[in-house]
C-alpha cells in the first residue's frame, strides 16, 4: 500500500520529506502551488505523483487556482453552470493536457462539489467530466492510468439505497482504472468514533476493491490505519489538519477572520493518536519514561529539548509525523487477515499504554484513546462481513 503526500500550505515540508525517502508520491493542491511553479518542479517530483484538479466550486478562484489553464473562468469570464454545456470538452482538454505536461503517474478526472447532490448529479458528471475526459484521453492515444476523482458524502455511506446509487455509478464507467476516494468528514472530534460510519467506509472501499478497481484515498488521518483493513491502494498523510479531513471551506474564497490557533500536537504510533504538546510537558515532569511513548526520528531530540518552542506553525511535528506514519503503514502485513490481527493488538497495546498515562496526567478526548474502542469493534464487525 503507497503512502502519498497531500500537500497545501507550507507543501516545501511534504517535498523535502519525499525526497529524504518518506512516501511513494505527492498530489498537487492547485490552491497553493501556481501553475507555472508546479511545471517548473523537478520531473522526479512529479512522475510518482499525480493533481488534484480541485474544480469542487467551479466559480471559486481560491488561491492560485486560476493560474491553470482549466480553471473555468479562464476559459469564459463569469463562467456560470450553463456554460458547461458548451465548455465541458474544452474543459476536459486543458485539464488532460496540463496534466500529461507534468508527466503524473496518474490522469485525474475532477469532481464538483454540492452541499446537496442534485438527482441528476451522476448522470451530469458523466457528461461534463467523465466521459470528455475519457474521450481525449483515448483519442490522443494517451497510455496513462485514470482515477475518477468521488467525495462520498456521509448520506452515501449511512443510506444503503444512496451507497448501491454510488458504487454503481463508479463501477459503471470502463475506461477508468480507479478512484481518487475522498471521504467528506463533518465530525467534530479529531479522530472519527462513528461505528457505523467507520464501517460503512470499509465495506464501500471493500465493494471498489471487489471489482477490481484502484482506491486512492485522499485527506485521511489516523483513521487511514483502519480503511487498511479493507486493502485499498494508497492513503494519505498531511500536515495541518485539514489536509487530514475533506472540508469544503478550505476551497471557499472566505473573508479572513480571526482564529484562535491551534495548539502544536505530536503523533504517536503506540497511542494510534495525536497528543496536545501541553500533555507532553505534564507527562514530561510525571512520568520519567514519558519520551518512552513517543517515536524515535531524527526530529524528536530537537522537540524534546528544554527550548524547543512548541508551535503549530513549526515543521518538526509534522515532518516527524510524515516519518512515523509511513513507516507504520510501510510496516502492516500484505494479508488482509494479518493487517486486522495486527491493528487488533496495536489497538490493545495503545489502551493498556493510555491506561498508564491517565494514572498520571488526564488527557481529553481529542488526545486520550477514546476513539479506539470504536476502531476495534468496528475490525470485529468488518472481519464478520468478511466471512458471509
Amino acid at each position: 500500500m503507497k503512502v502519498y503526500h497531500q500537500t497545501g500550505f507550507r507543501y516545501k515540508w511534504n517535498i523535502e520529506s519525499f525526497l529524504n525517502g518518506v512516501g511513494n508520491g505527492l498530489i498537487y493542491s492547485p490552491i497553493n502551488i501556481d501553475a507555472d511553479k508546479l511545471l517548473a518542479l523537478d520531473v522526479k517530483l512529479k512522475h510518482s505523483g499525480f493533481l488534484d484538479p480541485q474544480l469542487y466550486l467551479l466559480y471559486e478562484a481560491k488561491g492560485t487556482l486560476d493560474t491553470y489553464p482549466y480553471f473555468p473562468g479562464n476559459i469564459k469570464p463569469d463562467f456560470a453552470t450553463p456554460d458547461l454545456d458548451n465548455s465541458h470538452i474544452q474543459l476536459a482538454q486543458l485539464c488532460v493536457d496540463y496534466q500529461v505536461q507534468n508527466n503524473f503517474e496518474y490522469l485525474i478526472i475532477p469532481s464538483r462539489y454540492y452541499t446537496d447532490n442534485p438527482t441528476t448529479f451522476f448522470s451530469q458528471s458523466t457528461d461534463y467530466f467523465v466521459t470528455p475526459f475519457c474521450d481525449y484521453i483515448r483519442n490522443k492515444n494517451i497510455q496513462k492510468k485514470i482515477l475518477l476523482s468521488v467525495i462520498v458524502k456521509t448520506i452515501m455511506l449511512s443510506d444503503e439505497e444512496k451507497r448501491n446509487e454510488v458504487l454503481n455509478w463508479i463501477t459503471g464507467h470502463q475506461n477508468i482504472e480507479g478512484v481518487y476516494l475522498i471521504l467528506e468528514n463533518n465530525f467534530t472530534s479529531k479522530q472519527i468514533k462513528d461505528f457505523d460510519y467507520l464501517l460503512n467506509a470499509l465495506k464501500f472501499i471493500k465493494v471498489l476493491k471487489d471489482n477490481q478497481m484502484e482506491v486512492h484515498l485522499g485527506y485521511s488521518n489516523t483513521e487511514a490505519l483502519l480503511y487498511s483493513i479493507a486493502m485499498p491502494d494508497s492513503v494519505t498523510i498531511g500536515s495541518y489538519e485539514n489536509l487530514r479531513s475533506f472540508g469544503i471551506k478550505r476551497f471557499q474564497d472566505m473573508e479572513k477572520s480571526q482564529m484562535r490557533a491551534p495548539n502544536a500536537r505530536l503523533y504517536s504510533s503506540y497511542l494510534l493518536q495525536w497528543v496536545d504538546y501541553e500533555y507532553i510537558q505534564a507527562m514530561k515532569k510525571l512520568m520519567p519514561d514519558y519520551a518512552n511513548y513517543f517515536d524515535d526520528s531524527e526530529y524528536r531530540p530537537l522537540m524534546f529539548t528544554p527550548e524547543f518552542k512548541w508551535h503549530f506553525a513549526k515543521s518538526e511535528p509534522y515532518k516527524h509525523y510524515f516519518y512515523v506514519f509511513d513507516r507504520q503503514i510501510k510496516s502492516l502485513p500484505s494479508t488482509q487477515e494479518g493487517r486486522i490481527e495486527e491493528l487488533k493488538c496495536k489497538i490493545k497495546n495503545a489502551l493498556t499504554l493510555f491506561k498508564k498515562i491517565e494514572n498520571e496526567v488526564l488527557l481529553d478526548e481529542n488526545s486520550d484513546g477514546s476513539h479506539l474502542p470504536t476502531w476495534f469493534n468496528v475490525i470485529n464487525a468488518f472481519q464478520k462481513e468478511l466471512t458471509k
